[in-house]
């Protein structure tokens, strides 16, 4: 190569390398705009681990009596829910404190996780049945057993994955495994080859064939926990993720759109339910997951050529994402705050075998820094305009909305991050003895350094801290 096209290419090269945003940012993110909001008396709920489903935007806790305006005058979708408290909601924070503690390694923080599996697993799961309660209302638990949604049922694993992801715990284990296969027993439908959405109730739930009935089982749980299971189940799992990919590919992908329709019992057009830049990313990141840990290379070609071709249809202008193909086949250009971490961890996941990837990050994380965050209240707003600006008066925690995608989103970018650094990327476990595998999440790859110490508080687990130089 002449020594001219060399100097041409290092400035380049140069750009592309620099181009992410450091992988300590993304710490300094987590541990001063999202834990703040969450490692409060008000977050841990009574008794503790009974996690709050609703909280007002300043992180008091809400009261019906003296609501506050964002909740008092919110939608009506949520307010009709004011009085109901959600399994899904006290797992996904859950998850939230066990990412805390794998980016930190707080003890405090495992304990909060700790806390809220004890929760879910003495409150919300069913031995008899193998399934789990959906929501308390007025202390009631509900729905009945099949009418429960099979959505619902997938995030109730979330905090429980997590959590065994961490430490291995046996027990918790044994609940997992009982849940998941009563989704599988009792959900999947022979005639229509899927999940169904619900398996018994009003025919107008029933008939529902939903994208997220299939892929909210791979990101809330089987992904994470499947490479680690012991055999049997490692095998059987992974047989299934792969059957839940080919199932959205084959029945909800659309080639000529690049999209996945979010449904398939309604119209299918753009505008749909569901059918968004967000569920289409994440089910490509899941669907390229799935074809790296099974081996299938038709899987991960498909999820490689269309994750690029959805990430070109939602980057705008400005450098940053935009949410969705309206019905005038034009993008929204505002945000939500899923779709928006949805979008820039496929391009991440991207970036990581081509580094091109990398160069859109910098504006769509100063972006998601800049304007998502709420800098006073600490947190990420559900919802901003094309140019950042929050809604007056919007509340940021209900019942579809908490730590959950922040979290993950802020852990992905460290990761990923360091990666394009090439800094070594640190996490903790807390593993029997200190022994076991430790994997960089949904990733794979080696540890360069693994040291060991003591873990008060937990008996027989051991604090691991695990480094990571090069993940894929």
């Amino acid at each position: 190569m002449s020594r001219s096209i060399l100097r041409l290419l290092i400035p380049s090269l140069t750009a592309v390398l620099s181009a992410a945003v450091p992988g300590q940012r993304w710490l300094d993110h987590f541990n001063q705009d999202l834990l703040p909001y969450w490692n409060v008396p008000a977050a841990w709920g009574t008794p503790r681990g009974d996690f709050p489903t609703f909280r007002c935007n300043d992180g008091s806790l809400f009261s019906a009596a003296s609501p506050c305006p964002e909740l008092g005058d919110a939608p009506g979708w949520i307010k009709a829910n004011l009085g109901i408290e959600f399994t899904r909601m006290k797992s996904r924070q859950t998850y939230l404190y066990g990412v805390a503690y794998h980016l930190t390694g707080d003890p405090a923080m495992l304990a909060l996780a700790r806390d809220g599996v004890r929760f879910i697993r003495e409150r919300a799961l069913e031995k008899e049945t193998g399934s789990a309660v959906s929501w308390w209302e007025e202390g009631r638990p509900g729905p009945a057993v099949l009418e429960r949604t099979s959505q619902d049922l997938a995030y109730a694993q979330l905090g429980l994955a997590m959590y065994w992801y961490l430490t291995r715990d046996p027990e918790v284990l044994e609940d997992i495994l009982r849940l998941k296969a009563h989704i599988f027993e009792r959900y999947w439908s022979a005639e229509w080859g899927m999940l169904r959405w619900a398996a018994a109730g009003p025919a107008e739930e029933t008939s529902r064939q939903e994208l997220v009935a299939q892929l909210d089982q791979v990101n809330a749980y089987m992904l994470l926990l499947a490479p680690l299971l012991p055999e049997p189940h490692r095998k059987a799992w992974i047989a299934d993720l792969a059957k839940l990919a080919h199932v959205m590919v084959d029945k909800y992908f659309e080639p000529g759109r690049h999209l996945f329709w979010g449904t398939l019992h309604e119209p299918r057009r753009l505008g749909s339910r569901h059918t968004d830049f967000g569920h289409t990313a994440k089910a490509l990141w899941m669907i390229g997951r799935i074809g790296l840990l099974a081996g299938d290379k038709d899987l991960q070609a498909f999820a490689r050529r269309e994750s690029e071709q959805v990430l070109r249809m939602a980057k705008l202008p400005d450098g940053t994402w935009g949410s969705r193909l309206r019905r005038d086949g034009e993008v929204e250009t505002s945000k939500e705050w899923w779709i928006y971490a949805e979008l820039d961890q496929l391009a991440e996941t991207l970036a990581l075998a081509d580094r091109s990837w990398a160069g859109p990050l910098d504006a769509t994380a100063a972006f998601w820094l800049e304007k998502m965050v709420d800098h006073r209240g600490h947190e990420v707003w559900g919802w901003v305009g094309p140019k950042g600006e929050a809604p007056e008066g919007a509340p940021k925690i209900h019942m579809w909305k908490n730590g959950y995608h922040s979290a993950e989103h802020a852990l992905v970018g460290y990761l990923t991050s360091s990666f394009l650094e090439g800094k070594a990327s640190r996490v903790f476990f807390a593993l029997p003895g200190g022994r076991g595998e430790a994997r960089p999440y949904i990733f794979e790859g080696r540890a360069v350094s693994r040291r060991t110490s003591a873990l008060p508080g937990f008996p027989g687990l051991a604090k691991v801290e695990a480094s990571f130089k090069a993940i894929r």
